[in-house]
């Protein structure tokens, strides 16, 4: 990887962000502000996209590790790995292809330009250092562009702030797990830092399921290093940088399914992510400009040499091995005028390049010599507020491309809030485009057989949805429901002998439903359901990996002055998938839905040092994510964090 862009982002810590990572505030519970949703920081009241906020304090009540743990109770996605953690981990939102999710964190994409589809996999993503994770469904290309077709999933990491603080931690259990992780954070009105590491290895389970006969035991390990430094560098002008650096090793098997175990096939990845901002304030803050410069870097490497499951290699006697190399870059000027009380126009021009670069051995393919695709984007927004009744929000977008010219897009959303009975109405339309990806537009054949395709069209959508909430008992009840309705076309499919082509159609619709109750200050009650309908509609079949019905339910409790205990149950129902093993390949079959239940707690044994434990699957559960890969059994963790 390019690792001297490190660097680049560096110096650019004079310059700007066109996403401004929003500060903590007291709001109340129902009443946060977000940024994914107009790029700027809006009152979630005012939204009419579908968002939800996962805080800091919900990922750290579950105890979790990985952030596709923490997504998987999310209204409207489904998540799904292919075997323990470190195991290739895909994200749906509201029925679409898991690359159609735009994934930024601290405002860097981070979808891998040399992946298949370009999407991102979130299986070397954990929770460190996270301060929120912000999740909007439905097409958000109007204001993000390409890959944001079916939704964006942004995640904050934390500012320090107040008196410096050092935190260590640790923590084991079954499969032979344990993490460590250290960070030092601190700040004051002219400076902020935070910098965190830590280390995650399991010796996990087969990634191909046991029950299949796959006994070999499939370990991960994983090395986070997070950083964040901001400065106060004038009254009107704030600067800040961030990084964040994943390496993973997991050892991976051939298939799911009989015959699938490979004891030497291993995935080495490597994620940079890298940018500079500042933000500059004019004219009483009446016009705001920022400036960003961000850079991604991903290797991804695979190798396998012979043994007796897995005899043949390429080449035959040695080793088989091969690597994929995506980078991207991209600087974004963003201006934000706030012309009256009532409305802000957010108008900015983005410019990205992304490139792609693959080596191998395998003698029936090419290597991908480096490919790059250039991008130009222009977006203008207008929000209008009037009074606490009447929200709306409208944007449009121009991308020009190199490779496939230009794509417009566009977006409305709207909320009405009857504020004398706590009730909101909200709606919103609006259009998306995924270009297709380097790998798509320029992989090599196979054999004699084409797989890339140079005159591949965008996938396009249309996405809307209409719901409403209401509020009742003095906003200590929350309740919700929304209908979503999207259609995808031009769908890039690989056809065996043609190669990638636009081929595809395809539609979602469905309910997403959800209740908070707080009946005490100590006592925290959640429930949502989510129905979707998916079809593609070349086969008139339903989507593959997509659960018709899904649902979780979860209940926090601070039990005493520092004790708490969380209860989940995540609900999932049936879902279609493939047959690919050594017997079988291409066969549909119906993988049977499950239900499992988690429990977390933790308690504060001293002002400095406390206690926490989780157990997983408490029921033992034997279930199924894809079909023929493994998942875990009854699974605890136990650990202790202490604090300076």
């Amino acid at each position: 990887m390019k690792y001297q862009a490190f660097g680049l982002s560096l110096a650019a810590c004079a310059l700007a962000s066109p996403i401004v990572v929003a500060e903590d505030q007291p709001v109340t519970q129902f009443d946060p502000v977000v940024v994914t949703a107009t790029r700027t920081e809006t009152p979630l009241k005012q939204v009419g996209s579908s968002t939800t906020v996962i805080t800091a304090r919900d990922i750290a009540n579950r105890r979790l590790n990985t952030v596709a743990e923490v997504l998987r109770t999310v209204p409207g996605l489904d998540v799904v790995r292919t075997g323990a953690v470190g195991q290739v981990t895909s994200v749906f939102v509201r029925g679409a292809k898991s690359e159609d999710t735009l994934v930024l964190i601290d405002g860097i994409e981070m979808n891998d330009p040399a992946s298949p589809g370009n999407g991102f996999n979130f299986s070397d993503l954990m929770v460190d250092d996270i301060e929120r994770i912000e999740i909007v469904r439905g097409a958000q290309s109007a204001i993000y562009g390409s890959d944001a077709i079916g939704g964006v999933i942004n995640i904050i990491t934390r500012k320090g702030r107040g008196k410096t603080r050092l935190q260590a931690s640790g923590e084991g259990g079954s499969y032979d797990t344990f993490k460590v992780g250290a960070d030092i954070q601190g700040g004051s009105d002219w400076v902020n830092y935070n910098l965190g590491v830590s280390r995650f290895e399991t010796q996990a389970f087969s990634a191909a399921d046991r029950y299949f006969g796959n006994k070999e035991r499939d370990r991960y390990r994983n090395t986070t290093v997070a950083a964040r430094l901001g400065a106060q560098a004038l009254d009107n002008l704030d600067l800040d940088w961030t990084l964040r650096f994943n390496e993973g090793t997991a050892h991976v098997d051939d298939c799911g399914g009989t015959g699938c175990d490979d004891p030497n096939y291993t995935s080495d990845s490597a994620q940079l992510f890298t940018r500079g901002q500042g933000r500059l304030k004019l004219f009483d803050g009446l016009w705001e400009q920022s400036l960003r410069i961000a850079y991604s870097a991903q290797d991804r490497r695979f190798a396998d040499r012979p043994d007796a499951v897995s005899p043949f290699p390429f080449p035959p006697q040695s080793l088989s091995k091969n690597a994929f190399e995506g980078d991207k870059i991209k600087v974004t000027w963003q201006n934000e005028l706030y012309l009256h009380d009532r409305n802000a126009i957010t108008a900015g021009v983005e410019s990205e390049e992304d490139s792609i670069k693959t080596t191998d051995n395998d003698p029936t393919t090419d290597e991908i010599a480096r490919r790059t695709a250039n991008t130009t984007g222009y977006f203008l927004q207008d929000q209008l507020n009037l009074g606490q009744r009447w929200h709306t929000t409208a944007g449009v977008r121009f991308d020009d491309n190199n490779r496939f010219g230009g794509k417009v897009t566009w977006r409305a959303n709207q909320v009405f809030a009857m504020t004398e009975t706590g009730t909101r109405f909200k709606a919103s339309y609006g259009t998306g485009f995924k270009a297709p990806s380097l790998y798509q537009l320029f992989a090599p054949p196979y054999l004699i057989f084409p797989v890339g395709n140079p005159s591949l069209d965008p996938e396009t959508s249309r996405s809307w949805d209409a719901g409403l909430e209401q509020s009742l008992w003095h906003e200590k009840i929350l309740l919700g429901a929304s209908y979503f309705n999207n259609t995808f076309a031009d769908l890039i499919d690989f056809s065996f002998g043609k190669g990638f082509q636009n081929i595809g159609r395809a539609t979602s619709e469905g309910v997403e439903s959800s209740v908070e109750f707080k009946p005490l200050e100590t006592l925290t009650l959640r429930g949502n359901y989510t129905y979707t309908r998916t079809n593609d509609d070349a086969t008139d079949q339903r989507l593959l990996r997509r659960p018709t019905h899904k649902g979780s339910i979860e209940a926090n409790y601070r039990l005493l002055k520092g004790a708490d205990i969380n209860l989940n149950i995540l609900m999932v129902g049936t879902r279609d998938d493939l047959i690919v093993d050594a017997t079988t390949f291409g066969e549909r079959t119906t993988v049977p839905g499950y239900v499992l239940v988690n429990l977390a707690a933790g308690y504060q044994l001293t002002s400095n040092l406390k206690l926490f434990a989780r157990l997983d699957n408490i029921f033992d559960k034997r279930y199924e994510e894809a079909y023929g890969y493994g998942t875990a059994g009854v699974m605890g963790i136990g650990g202790i964090k202490v604090t300076y």
